[in-house]
């Protein structure tokens, strides 16, 4: 074949005011990837060509002969066609992405790159009636929880309809009132300004389809004036879809919204006839200047969970209430007959023909029918020896996903060469083999490529891609994607044009097709050799309603104007790369408060900055709070550091009366303050972690409190001999809390307020709480991807944001239960500057504070000091010259922080509502480096000297 390539002028140059082209010998250019000698189909609909392709940075920077450049990485697709990244129009949720970045395997084996998420119901908005479970509410807070570990595609999102009726109105069968119907616009809106494409609605099942088309209307012009679209689910696939289809372009002739139709078709033997009549209809209105185009998805099975075959006014009180009634034989029969003699609604078993043989179940729930996967309904009848009907509402008990066959090939064809068609699999990552799923889950565009490109020719294999990819960016916003061109997103396939095809059938639905042999998204190898390489190169792409702002800052005090400026600059680069929804920072020299500022947001959802009094849980900051309060006692002779913890505590009877290691009566309080108690996490566990485990251990309701761990705690073995070595304890730091408790007859937050912190001025820190409805007002909202199961009993075994109800903050006190802001824990730092006017400890207790501890906790094997070592309450690290710089860090799901004191006469702190971050690097880390950067701008120094 002849090798036709596009030009570009790389290796010329011009010589600026003179206009001259002259060619240039030079070095050869280097980039991130180059792929060579593919044939390229450019996603336009123009004819393929041969080129390599070169991609910088994600984005494509050449198209051309490039065999004098060099690639970091170098893909030979000789004999491949390159072709941009396939576009999945119903890739319903990107939910499973954020824990389980590895069920994305299904839409990459096929060459997908993109998906349009949120079909009708979308992961967001959330009432608030569910908040305990997600964490979040609004659409802004779930594309952070997306963004902030990264995802393996690209993701638009639409705002479901279904999921905001739910919210303002419940499963009822009613309209919305005039004050509902503004609440459901306003849902819409917010979504809309955080990013979505449109909004989403699938009117052949409730309780959408208890909408009325005005109620449709009213949330389509909302999408519609923010430059969305209205993506629809016919109200009607079948025996009215002329129609349900007229509806849906009335939609967009009142509202001056686009319209999409997803999965476009007419099930049932009745209706293939209609096809043509429908497509004429959408042509029409395009003629009329409406955008209106639609996706199908090559299969002639659809899938449904099977309540769908029961008439719609039996949801109106809800799908658990119905199911339940499911089991009254005169329920049952009122429905039978109902399904086999009444039309004029989506009736799918008069679709099948009354044939149970057409109906494919999936996976079952139910035991006895667990292995009946991808047999029909008429088989799976037969070989348990029962009525199809007995089988069909013990399969709606558990609401099986089935395939029913009802689809023309014809059709499909007839639909495949429209060019207002895009395509889907209606699937989204599948997050376990355990689930049912279609085989288009795994293989809808190689299906399309194989059995309707290349066995029945009835398009091209440039137009298929046309349609899969630059007519399905267009649709969704997608700007500079969908398309191989110079300036636009490395989105990038290559694949086997005659060896694609799809190998998913109803038995084995999660079988990977072949023939996809690497996917690039935003220019990252993302699938190669039928793996997922771990990438996480996708970004969001957000829809023309978003409200993109400055990220805000607030502050009290200040430096001089220059260095607030480069510091504001770097710190908001910072909360850029990494996602990070809101920071506080606040920098001491030489005893006076310099800077303090807030950063980003306190509550994503509400737009509210974090503000200079803002607080945070500061998570094991609370460690050195801890040791000053305990120092104090020494101080004041209640205590001694030598004293045995457990004997102080009266517990030494209670440890004769269990199976306790004998060992436990020689821990120290100075053990416990330098981490040297015997207790090590790394190979046992970490007792403040197990709420729900202990209180199994005591017999009690979860969560355990900090007095219930200390009791289990009693039977467990040593990791190590108290005082051998250092290994991090916050079980320690609760012994330390509960010594403080005994020895002044106070609570241990009552106390530090009173002699700790009120001295310094220090008036807003207290104690967190667990729930989130139990926030401070004071308190920023913490934003974190994962879940786990509640600590608490009336939600056993619930998965909760790990954040929220995940452990027990409030066992956690002295050890890491604090809120404070940043300001707070400056003046807590700079108390100690000058040891003779510190109004909380005395110089003799300030020196022991920071005192290297003796043995393999401060010195190696051989006698010589180790460079960083833990004190009482604080680490260490020793410098050049002498020199030492003191911190702590802190962390929980949702929080990193860090307070730093330095040698040069500086603290800083540094406080966030996050801990994770899509770079990989350790959030931590990074923040320690972005601190000493900081403190370097306030005095404009140039080198940041080592913690």
């Amino acid at each position: 074949m002849k090798k036709h390539h596009r030009k570009s002028f790389a290796g010329l140059a011009v010589i600026a005011g003179c206009g001259i082209l002259l060619n240039i010998t030079c070095l050869a250019a280097e980039h991130d990837v180059i792929i060579r000698n593919g044939t390229v189909i450019d996603g336009s609909g123009s004819p393929r060509f041969d080129a390599d392709v070169a991609i910088d940075q994600g984005i494509i920077v050449a198209i051309d002969s490039l065999e004098d450049a060099i690639g970091k990485t170098e893909i030979n697709a000789e004999g491949k066609i390159v072709a941009p990244g396939f576009i999945d129009m119903m890739g319903q949720t990107a939910t499973p992405l954020i824990s389980q970045p590895q069920s994305v395997i299904n839409l990459l084996s096929q060459g997908i790159t993109t998906i349009n998420a949120g079909n009708v119901i979308s992961a967001a908005p959330i009432g608030s009636d569910k908040e305990w479970k997600t964490g979040f509410t609004s659409m802004t807070e779930y594309f952070h929880c997306l963004e902030s570990t990264g995802i393996p595609l690209n993701v638009a999102q639409t705002v479901g309809h279904t999921q905001i009726r739910k919210i303002v109105l419940g499963d009822t069968n009613r309209r919305a009132s005039d004050l509902e119907l503004l609440a459901m616009q306003r849902h819409v809106k917010q979504a809309m300004e955080a990013g979505a494409v449109g909004l989403s609605s699938e009117l052949s099942f409730p309780p959408a389809t208890f909408a009325a088309t005005n109620e449709l209307c009213a949330l389509a012009k909302i999408a519609g004036e923010s430059g969305g679209r209205c993506f629809t689910q016919l109200r009607n696939d079948g025996d009215r879809v002329l129609e349900a289809v007229q509806e849906a372009i009335a939609i967009g002739s009142k509202t001056s919204a686009p319209v999409h139709i997803f999965h476009l078709k007419a099930p049932g033997q009745t209706n293939w006839g209609k096809v043509p009549a429908m497509i004429q209809a959408i042509e029409s209105g395009r003629k009329k200047g409406l955008e209106i185009t639609a996706d199908i998805n090559p299969y002639l099975h659809n899938g449904l969970g099977i309540l769908a075959f029961i008439h719609p006014r039996h949801f109106s009180r809800g799908r658990e209430k119905l199911i339940a009634e499911l089991e009254d034989s005169k329920i049952r029969n009122e429905i039978r007959v109902e399904i086999e003699t009444t039309s004029g609604w989506e009736n799918w078993y008069q679709y099948i023909n009354g044939d149970w043989h057409r109906l494919i179940v999936g996976h079952c729930s139910l035991p006895k029918y667990m292995d009946e996967a991808g047999n029909s309904l008429a088989s799976i009848a037969a070989a348990h020896e029962e009525d199809p009907w007995e089988t069909f509402f013990q399969l709606a008990s558990v609401n099986a996903f089935v395939f029913p066959e009802t689809m023309s090939e014809e059709n499909i064809q007839r639909l495949t060469q429209q060019p207002f068609i895009s395509f889907s699999t209606d699937a989204g990552p599948i997050a376990s083999k355990q689930l049912s799923c279609h085989p288009r889950s795994f293989g809808s565009f190689p299906r399309l490529i194989r059995e309707y490109v290349n066995t029945k020719k009835v398009i091209s294999l440039e137009q298929a891609i046309c349609q899969a990819t630059a007519n399905a960016a267009k649709i969704l916003f997608a700007q500079k994607r969908g398309e191989l061109k110079v300036g636009w997103a490395g989105d990038v396939i290559i694949f086997d044009e005659l060896g694609v095809t799809d190998q998913a059938d109803f038995k084995n639905p999660h079988d990977f097709s072949k023939g996809i042999e690497c996917v690039l998204v935003n220019g990252t190898i993302t699938y190669q050799n039928q793996k997922y390489t771990g990438a996480r190169a996708g970004v969001i792409l957000r829809g023309p309603g978003y409200q993109s702002s400055n990220i805000p800052t607030t502050k009290t005090v200040l430096g001089n104007t220059s260095s607030f400026n480069k510091i504001e600059t770097v710190v908001h680069e910072f909360l850029k790369e990494h996602k990070i929804p809101g920071a506080s920072i606040a920098i001491t020299d030489s005893g006076k408060l310099i800077h303090s500022a807030g950063y980003g947001y306190a509550d994503l959802g509400q737009k509210h900055p974090v503000e200079t009094n803002s607080l945070f849980r500061i998570a094991s900051i609370s460690k050195p709070i801890t040791a000053v309060a305990i120092l104090q006692l020494v101080e004041k002779k209640r205590i001694k550091l030598t004293d045995r913890i457990y004997e102080k505590l009266n517990m030494t009877s209670m440890l004769n009366r269990v199976e306790s290691d004998p060992r436990l009566v020689d821990i120290t309080i100075e053990h416990l303050l330098q981490h040297r108690g015997g207790w090590d996490r790394n190979l046992s566990f970490d007792p403040m972690f197990q709420s729900i485990r202990f209180a199994d251990q005591l017999g009690i309701p979860p969560p355990a409190d900090s007095t219930n761990v200390i009791e289990a705690m009693m039977t467990q073995k040593l990791d190590f001999t108290p005082g051998e070595r250092f290994a991090y304890s916050n079980f320690g730091y609760c012994l330390l809390g509960r010594l403080i408790e005994q020895s002044t007859g106070q609570s241990y937050e009552e106390y530090v307020k009173q002699n700790v912190l009120s001295p310094l001025g220090i008036h807003s820190m207290c104690l967190g709480k667990t729930k989130l409805t139990d926030k401070n007002e004071k308190e920023v909202r913490y934003y974190h991807p994962f879940y786990s199961h509640s600590v608490y009993a009336e939600h056993s075994n619930v998965p909760v944001p790990s954040h929220y109800g995940g452990w027990h903050l409030e066992a956690m006190d002295s050890h890491g239960g604090w809120l404070a802001s940043a300001k707070d824990l400056a003046i807590f730092a700079t108390a100690f500057d000058d040891p003779d006017q510190c109004p909380i400890l005395s110089r003799q207790s300030i020196s022991m504070m920071y005192k290297r501890p003796s043995g393999l906790a401060g010195f190696d094997q051989y006698g010589k000091p180790k460079s960083v070592y833990y004190s009482l309450g604080w680490n260490n690290r020793t410098i050049s010259g002498g020199r030492t710089n003191q911190w702590h860090s802190g962390s929980l799901p949702g929080t990193s922080t860090i307070m730093i004191r330095r040698h040069d006469g500086k603290n800083f702190v540094g406080l966030l509502n996050t801990r994770v971050t899509p770079t990989g690097k350790s959030l931590g880390l990074e923040l320690d480096r972005l601190m000493h950067r900081v403190a370097n701008l306030s005095s404009q120094k140039e080198s940041a000297p080592p913690r």
